[in-house]
């Protein structure tokens, strides 16, 4: 049993400006906008996992295929490109095909410390600090099968604390 962590990565930016534009809709948190998939998402979002994880030669794409073991846990995280500086996104949905092989996704927002050099150029003495870390796993319960699964996310103004828009993409997990 191992945890897979994947880092998801969003164009924030670009994509609050498609939606302005109205390029693309805002979607609802019932009825999140689709990014498409493969080339279409991937203007929007970036996916990274340990290489030993990652199968199809994938890594860095929206459309992560993740190879696993029945029992392994999936632990997503996401960001925007800017770290969430002008944007902030969440995860707050996601479901499973075929829908029997993984468990119900938990969602995890806890604090942690972390170590930074502050300063410019960083110091090189650590400076702690408390981090809020948001996460959302689930747990493989099937064998040999290929999951192909939808994450939404909210995607947040900082400056005023609106929502942008709610959004979804479909990547994949390959189960030995």
């Amino acid at each position: 049993m191992t945890t897979i962590n994947v880092l998801v990565s969003v164009d924030g930016n670009k994509l609050a400006q498609q939606v302005s534009d109205g390029v693309i809709s805002p979607g609802s948190s019932g009825a999140p906008t689709s990014l498409g998939s493969y080339s279409q998402s991937d203007v929007f979002v970036a996916m990274v996992a340990p290489n030993a994880s990652v199968a199809n030669n994938t890594q860095g794409q929206s459309e992560l295929q993740i190879k696993a073991d029945a029992r392994d846990v999936v632990e997503w995280a996401i960001t925007t490109f800017d770290v969430n500086g002008d944007y902030t996104v969440y995860l707050y949905n996601g479901s499973f095909n075929p829908s029997t092989a993984m468990g119900p996704l938990t969602y995890v927002s806890a604090e942690g410390y972390m170590y930074l050099g502050t300063g410019s150029p960083a110091s090189t003495t650590p400076s702690k600090f408390v981090n809020q870390t948001n996460t959302v796993s689930a747990t493989i319960e099937k064998v040999n099968v290929s999951i192909q699964y939808t994450l939404s996310f909210v995607l947040v103004n900082n400056s005023n604390g609106k929502v942008v828009g709610y959004f979804c993409w479909d990547p994949f997990i390959k189960v030995a």
